[in-house]
């Protein structure tokens, strides 16, 4: 397989198979909502991943968007009342005394302190009902998401244990403190986390070769991890590089989303991977050029940051391929230290300089590593909290 192009950045500044069962209850209780959704797989024996089961209910629920199936909203006079509401729900079809992992993933216009006032009142009433909280190593996990429609905020809480899952849903009345809308900004940027761990990585992606066979590459300073997610056995590649002694290394990976051959670079060198060996099946140096080329047509595109002055108060920029029909955009992070929390924001260059087209879309810690010019726009985050690293995927929506 050729790769048209390889993108790399400088430092400025699955095949899924649809469920074959799909079960949906619904019950109204006077003005408030609640859904559940049990979903049936054919073959038990597969795992879903996460992102997997979380793009399945996020599609059911957009199907009740459209239909125009969401009843009334829960009219909870502040947020926490609704966590606490939705936590009540959530423990109903949690398991007695047993230990529980929870996830809060925040998609709405809700602002970061008021989501960090949700995820504290959803957890404290979770133990309040007698769920015993634990950050990993739980049989049972729950994926928390706070997403939102042109009326109302819609929270969902995802239940994961074994091969079942089961969803609840929660449907909150916007009150004064909550009324932002994403759609006051053209764009809007959503962000799905793929990967976590506390290996330091400077990139990371999820190829699938079209048949249900799919590997997750990892790029760390001094190499590659490939996992195959169908048997979950691993392979690393050591690669000679001066990425590993940076205090911040970089490189990337460049691939088609189909397929099972990769190209990433790592400084100084640019290699091209068989992930079905796995293999090198070459190396060169990346050194001294702009485009550099590596097997055929295959060629190595540095990012670059956009030209004009820079948006106040703003950090790395990179340009990326343009989105909603605009041209000259490039993503940008916030001017916090590696002590902060971060943010991403994309902007248009005018005329009179960059405007911002979208609202910020925040983060757990500081953005380590952005890569914008792939058909996947991929952020390297490392959570202050769990001191893990994240990888996330990026998609953009526009404004109706």
């Amino acid at each position: 397989m050729e790769v048209d192009a390889t993108y790399c950045a400088i430092r400025h500044g699955r095949l899924a198979r649809p469920p074959n069962g799909c079960a949906i209850i619904s019950c109204g209780l006077g003005h408030r909502a609640a859904f559940c959704f049990l979903f049936s797989e054919a073959e038990p024996s597969k795992p879903m991943m996460a992102a997997d089961r979380t793009t399945l209910f996020l599609r059911v629920i957009l199907v009740f968007f459209i239909l125009g199936g969401l009843p009334c909203a829960a009219s909870s006079l502040t947020l926490e009342d609704s966590a606490k509401e939705l936590a009540r729900k959530i423990s109903v079809a949690l398991p007695a005394e047993e230990s529980v992992s929870c996830e809060i993933h925040n998609i709405s216009s809700l602002k970061p302190e008021q989501t960090a006032r949700v995820e504290q009142a959803l957890k404290t009433e979770l133990r309040e009902q007698g769920i015993r909280l634990t950050s990993s190593g739980a049989a049972t996990s729950v994926m928390v998401t706070l997403s939102e429609n042109f009326e109302n905020l819609v929270w969902t809480g995802e239940i994961q244990k074994g091969d079942g899952s089961q969803v609840v849903l929660l449907v909150v009345q916007r009150t004064p403190e909550n009324r932002s809308f994403s759609t006051a900004m053209p764009v809007t940027i959503h962000s799905e986390k793929f990967w976590e761990g506390p290996e330091r990585i400077v990139d990371a992606g999820e190829i699938s070769e079209g048949d249900g066979k799919s590997w997750l590459v990892l790029l760390l300073p001094d190499g590659l991890q490939i996992q195959d997610r169908q048997t979950g056995s691993g392979s690393s590649l050591e690669i000679s590089s001066n990425q590993s002694a940076a205090r911040d290394p970089w490189g990337n990976l460049s691939f088609d989303p189909i397929g099972h051959t990769i190209t990433f670079f790592l400084a100084p060198r640019v290699c091209t991977v068989n992930l079905e060996s796995p293999v090198l099946d070459g190396c060169l140096s990346g050194e001294g050029s702009n485009e550099v080329p590596v097997a055929g047509n295959s060629r190595v595109i540095f990012d670059i940051a956009p030209a004009g002055p820079p948006p106040p108060g703003k950090g790395t920029e990179i340009e990326m391929k343009s989105v909603c029909g605009n041209a000259d955009q490039f993503l940008a992070t916030g001017a916090r230290d590696y002590t902060q929390t971060d943010s991403l924001q994309l902007f248009q260059m005018e005329s009179i300089g960059p405007a911002a087209i979208s609202s910020e879309l925040d983060f757990p810690g500081p953005i380590t590593a952005l890569h914008a010019v792939s058909v996947t726009p991929r952020a390297i985050v490392r959570n202050l909290t769990t001191g893990n690293y994240e990888a996330y995927n990026l998609s953009f929506s526009c404004a109706q």
